[in-house]
């Protein structure tokens, strides 16, 4: 072992132990990551015997789909399946249009409409009082509960330890606190603070909430003892025909059969498309951990190589060769070990503080219905992976080293000066060590080409013309109880409330809409065109729909092509009117002017019938509404909100001045409007959009900071290769300096051999980059994976690298003097 321990005061230690801290520094974040948004169970009781139910939909031209429920199609579910399946069962949703008044401002929270039966199902208690001891179903303010979280307790009313029995306003209506559940509860969807029954929700949220036969709601159970969930699976095939023929999800399904099943908790929570990007940040730091055991071999078996004298005389002096190998491999070993241990503390260093995307911490699962639950964590599970890591770095680091002392040969290591067989860089010689030069330089590439088209799709997404200026420009959500102001009041409201913010100084103009831009929040329907054959449901095309104000296109810059825009005259009794963008014109009406023609949708607007249809009185630029994952320009249908709209509305407003210093004054003349609205998702447009992108940064700085660790560690890989094999060949060099070869004869020779195995790997890594950007194709922008340009530029990178990495040592050997190379 001190034969181990010397070589950490030498600078082969350090860099040991840094190229493996940094590997497994990466890929133990990596692993992090992965764990806790696939493997890692939610943070309930037994969660692996909690499932979600589901409603499936099988049809000839979509295949299976998956929907939630509704509460009668529930009630008939939990007759079905309660006790013989699942010991419990339960509804929940999230809602996020509770206002919480009283004791302060009005506060804006996150909570869930649960059943009675939901805490018993999760295996929840309360830390103070009980949970509902009301029938879910009952719709009476008079016994309105509400459970609160812990942090909104100690938040709003300062961990009153008498809260139970207090009464606290919500939306407007009078809530007894049944009581306060534990620190860190979170419910099914993870950020919900407090939880009301059905009931409730049809009273102060949704009236339609009970009977309505939308499938909105989520629903979750307990497997009962000794039933598993494929059993439970193949009974809910049959239960759920059966709720289908007495309560269809839709009447005039033709063709569809309808059933139901059951998925895992954890299963539920993985988002499908989320697997992909998982696959390639596994696939990248793999990559790169082998390159930086590769890179680490190659320096442990230059320094082996470089004793070999000194390894045959211990071996003369009765040294076994197995006793010499232990000591190489113990010394290997113990530095990728050191690296390990590094690697792991560094990783737990950076993991608090590490930003994730939001789509891997954010609810997910239809209308993020479930919590992600993918928050990484440094406990038992994190200290195994690293310590794991850390072991295999040192088994894999530390083998090949420790087989040189089979190949010693004592008649020829023990001479003084004897030349050591060159490993250097030829096709005729593919020793280890050039072998492992060929590798870290194919897998260097393969890096540097997925970091580089990550790059440049990134800066593609962000050149990408978005339709709208979002500087100056301030967004935030009012959410009012659909049940005080439902669709026919709903424009009285808002024209209050644009009124109040317009007066505010330094408030250009305001707008609302169902969504803002490069979100995924925006109504769906399917349009129809007066005069045209009206087509099945399922084949009408879809659009995007918004019910916005006379100055929305001012307020997000959006030039009109042709017609005009909305005016303060366009209200509930006058001709019903519509915009359309530039791509909803070019894709229904191709050839012909669309100024003039009527179009009605699909759904639950009040234009969902040919004699409610709206005429086209206007053209308009294109609007990136859709998330910029996906395609952010879609078909938009602008229709005045006046003439039909919901009260919970996106409010975008258009500033003078910095909007986020407007914020105060907006917030209190919302309040002037009703002095019970809240100001929810606050955000400047500018850091929505950023958000928007923040999944597509944070793959490109990751595969980035790969790439460039894959550089470096190529570099060093072929500078060691050579200069090992320019010091064994320093009497060769100095004979063809005394015979007359020149500086640039020297170099050329040593950077021409010394790129040849290089060159080699860059083949290989060309070949390998076009099979591994198969798998990133799907997390590009707007270039192809095996776009030409990116690949040549990363060769020509690499190949300057590798000539440099030569280039140092040639350099040196040009110098030598070849008296003294000829006495070695």
């Amino acid at each position: 072992m001190r034969y181990a321990a010397r070589v950490l005061r030498t600078p082969l230690g350090v860099v040991v132990i840094a190229t493996i801290a940094i590997a497994t520094a990466a890929c133990t974040l990596v692993a992090a990551l992965v764990d806790a948004a696939l493997f890692r169970p939610p943070p309930f009781r037994d969660a692996n015997r909690l499932a979600v139910f589901y409603i499936t939909r099988e049809s000839p031209r979509r295949g299976v789909e998956r929907q939630r429920w509704s509460f009668p199609r529930f009630l008939l579910l939990r007759d079905a399946v309660r006790p013989r399946l699942f010991s419990d069962i339960a509804t929940f949703t999230r809602t996020s249009t509770l206002t919480l008044t009283g004791d302060g401002e009005p506060e804006p929270i996150e909570g869930e409409v649960v059943s009675t039966d939901y805490f018993r199902t999760l295996a929840i208690q309360p830390m103070l009082g009980g949970t509902f001891t009301v029938d879910e179903s009952d719709a009476s303010v008079a016994h309105a509960e509400v459970l609160l979280g812990a942090d909104l307790w100690r938040r709003r009313f300062g961990a009153d330890s008498a809260i139970v029995g207090r009464r606290v306003t919500i939306n407007g209506v009078a809530f007894t606190v049944a009581g306060v559940l534990g620190n860190g509860f979170g419910g099914l969807t993870g950020r919900a603070e407090l939880w009301i029954r059905p009931g409730m929700a049809a009273a102060i949220t949704y009236a339609d909430y009970l009977k309505t036969n939308q499938n909105f709601i989520s629903v979750v159970g307990r497997l009962a003892r000794g039933v598993t969930l494929g059993t439970a699976e193949a009974a809910l095939q049959s239960i759920g025909v059966s709720i289908d023929r007495a309560q269809p999800s839709v009447p005039d399904a033709r063709g569809d059969r309808f059933s139901a099943t059951a998925l895992s908790l954890n299963a539920a929570r993985v988002d499908p498309q989320e697997r992909q990007w998982v696959l390639l940040l596994i696939t990248a730091v793999t990559l790169l951990f082998v390159l930086a055991c590769a890179n680490v071999t190659n320096l442990l078996m230059a320094r082996a190589l470089g004793r070999r004298r000194e390894m045959a005389i211990r071996s003369a002096l009765g040294a076994t060769r197995r006793e010499i190998a232990r000591d190489v491999f113990a010394e290997g070993a113990l530095l990728a070990l050191l690296g390990g241990a590094v690697g792991a503390l560094i990783a737990a260093l950076l993991l608090p503080a590490l930003t994730l995307p939001a789509r891997l911490i954010a609810p997910r699962n239809m209308y993020g219905s479930l919590g992600a639950f993918a928050d990484p964590q440094i406990d038992g599970r994190f200290i195994t992976l690293a310590t794991g890591l850390a072991v295999l770095a040192a088994f894999a680091c530390a083998l090949f080293p420790a087989l040189l002392p089979q190949r010693l040969d004592l008649t020829r290591d023990l001479k003084d000066g004897a030349p050591n067989v060159t490993l250097g860089a030829s096709p005729r010689r593919l020793t280890a060590r050039a072998s492992i030069v060929m590798l870290e330089t194919a897998l260097a590439l393969v890096l540097l080409v997925a970091g580089g088209l990550m790059i440049e799709s990134y800066r593609r997404l962000r050149a990408m013309p978005l339709g709208f200026t979002p500087s100056g420009m301030l967004t935030f959500w009012i959410r009012p109880s659909e049940v005080e102001y439902p669709v026919s009041r709903a424009p009285a409201l808002l024209d209050q409330v644009l009124g109040e913010i317009e007066r505010v100084p330094g408030v250009v103009a305001a707008t609302v809409d169902g969504c803002t831009p490069v979100s995924t929040g925006c109504a769906n329907s399917t349009l129809y065109v007066i005069g045209r054959p009206q087509p099945r449901p399922e084949d009408a095309p879809p659009v995007l729909r918004h019910y916005v104000a006379p100055e929305h296109f001012r307020v997000l810059g959006v030039p009109l092509l042709r017609g005009r825009l909305f005016t303060p005259d366009d209200r509930a009794r006058s001709t019903r009117v519509a915009i359309i963008n530039r791509l909803a014109a070019e894709r229904f009406f191709p050839n012909e002017d669309p100024i003039g023609k009527r179009v009605w949708f699909g759904g639950g607007s009040n234009y969902d019938r040919p004699d409610s249809a709206a005429e086209i009185i206007g053209i308009v630029g294109n609007l990136a509404y859709q998330s910029l994952d996906e395609r952010p320009i879609q078909p938009d249908f602008y229709t005045p909100y006046r003439q039909f709209t919901y009260a919970s509305r996106a409010v975008l407003v258009r500033t003078l001045g910095d909007p986020a210093a407007a914020v105060p004054a907006i917030r209190r003349a919302v309040q002037r409007a009703d002095p019970g609205l809240a100001l929810y998702e606050v955000r400047t447009m500018e850091d929505r959009l950023g958000d928007a992108s923040a999944g597509r940064r944070f793959d490109t700085m990751l595969l980035s900071a790969f790439a460039a660790v894959a550089l470096l560690l190529a570099g060093l890989g072929i500078y060691a290769v050579v200069a090992h094999s320019v010091a064994q060949r320093t009497r060769e060099v100095g004979i063809r300096v005394a015979l007359g070869a020149t500086t640039r004869d020297v170099i050329a020779l040593v950077v021409g051999e010394g790129m040849t195995i290089p060159a080699i790997g860059l083949a290989l890594g060309v070949l390998a980059s076009l099979a591994f950007t198969r798998v990133l194709q799907a997390s590009l922008f707007g270039v192809s994976a095996t776009n030409p340009f990116v690949y040549l530029v990363l060769i020509v990178v690499l190949t300057l690298v590798g000539v440099l990495a030569c280039y140092v040592p040639a350099r040196r050997a040009a110098r030598v003097d070849p008296v003294v190379a000829l006495k070695t």
